[in-house]
């Protein structure tokens, strides 16, 4: 691969991390990230000499548009944002996922770019938010970045300070990297750890364990530190699976310390925070509530005040907290059934088919942080073309859709 496409990649890998929600994306106009990504999607698309695309993703293409194309009968739907940001990136970025070392490419471009953002959200941390040796270059008041009611202070747009947190015996200020939120920290890092842990091909980097590790734990979110006690067990236990000694003696002590860590973690969520998590809870039930009212279309792309009456009791800027409640409560069956069904494969080959646990696992991970994360209209277009790129390729696709079907 030379180094024009590996840079476009690159690009792509960079552009579609700062468009999740990072403070520069709500700074800039969402518009130029979006379009920018698709166009180096075309780019990358024109420069390759052969697309190696089965049947199977071009009738996937086709339904995909198809399913969509209804949704704009909807006026909340016939906008640009939903237009180049969910219409056409899903089945471009399809089409690049065809070629396997493409896909490679995009996560080792993503992983480097995730593993740079940690190390320098740990320095920012520790000598700007913690030690205060390193003061703020902006600040960005809640009325002009329209994200809650935070306001933000600033680090030459690579770090930024926007929200506390009191968990697990600490108070105080959050490590959130670049981004507005520290669950859209958690989603972005997430896949750059699985890649580590489970795709590259030349094994996990210990450095980068570390610093991606710490950075989450510095987040304080609780998703984060459950999806890295998960994958760090599961790769412990693919190394040592076979030894009896770890399987019958040490993996139950483990899995009993893991069950109880975690049980910890959302304890402590619960009572540090209860109205977060609360608020969290009606975010979600109402969402689904919203959807089981409007299954089909759903109540419009982004249409928050459609959800507004479905909720338990009132909040100021209250939001969905939920990327798969919002898909559905938006855009109903026609746009969620693309994010489900993956999930749904993705169970059934995890338990049918043990050699394609890696593929599937991400898929399983990537469904399992939809269901807490807004990222519906964001990075979403990629993880969701690399689920279904991993399904339609999986040798027993055919036979996992017999079973769904059934």
């Amino acid at each position: 691969m030379n180094a024009l496409k590996r840079g476009l990649i690159f690009i792509l890998a960079f552009f579609t991390i700062l468009q999740c929600y990072s403070l520069l994306s709500l700074i800039v106009p969402n518009r130029y990230f979006y379009l920018l990504i698709d166009f180096v999607l075309l780019i990358l698309l024109l420069y390759e000499k052969k697309i190696n695309a089965n049947n199977n993703i071009f009738m996937i293409i086709i339904a995909y548009w198809l399913s969509l194309s209804l949704l704009f009968s909807n006026g909340y739907f016939r906008n640009m944002e939903f237009l180049f940001s969910v219409f056409l990136p899903f089945p471009l970025f399809l089409l690049f996922s065809c070629n396997r070392r493409n896909v490679l490419e995009y996560m080792a471009a993503y992983a480097n770019i995730m593993f740079a953002l940690s190390a320098i959200s740990l320095f920012f941390f520790t000598f700007g938010s913690i030690l205060k040796i390193i003061q703020p270059t902006g600040f960005y008041p809640y009325t002009e970045i329209e994200w809650g009611r935070n306001d933000y202070f600033d680090y030459y747009h690579v770090y930024c300070e926007g929200q506390t947190v009191y968990a697990l015996g600490y108070s105080g200020i959050r490590n959130i990297a670049l981004f507005v939120e520290g669950p859209m920290l958690t989603y972005t890092l997430s896949f750059a750890l699985y890649y580590e842990l489970f795709f590259r091909e030349q094994g996990a980097r210990k450095l980068y364990l570390i610093v991606m590790v710490a950075t989450i734990i510095t987040s304080f979110s609780t998703t984060g530190l459950l999806i890295v006690i998960a994958l760090l067990y599961l790769r412990f236990y693919r190394v040592l699976k076979n030894n009896k000694f770890f399987k019958y003696l040490l993996q139950p002590i483990i899995l009993f310390m893991l069950v109880y860590v975690g049980i910890y973690i959302l304890k402590d969520k619960f009572a540090s925070n209860v109205f977060s998590a609360s608020a969290r809870t009606d975010d979600i039930l109402s969402s689904f509530k919203c959807f089981f009212d409007n299954m089909l279309m759903g109540v419009g792309y982004q249409n928050i005040d459609g959800i507004s009456p479905y909720r338990l009791f009132n909040r100021a800027n209250a939001g969905v907290s939920t990327g798969i409640g919002a898909i559905v409560a938006y855009g109903g069956v026609l746009w969620g059934i693309w994010h489900i069904v993956p999930f749904i494969i993705g169970i059934i080959s995890y338990i049918l088919n043990p050699k394609q646990r890696t593929q599937t696992g991400f898929i399983i991970m990537a469904s399992a942080l939809l269901l807490v994360t807004v990222v519906q209209s964001r990075i979403l277009c990629t993880i969701i073309s690399l689920s279904w790129s991993f399904i339609l390729k999986n040798a027993n696709f055919k036979n996992n859709m017999k079973i769904l079907r059934s």
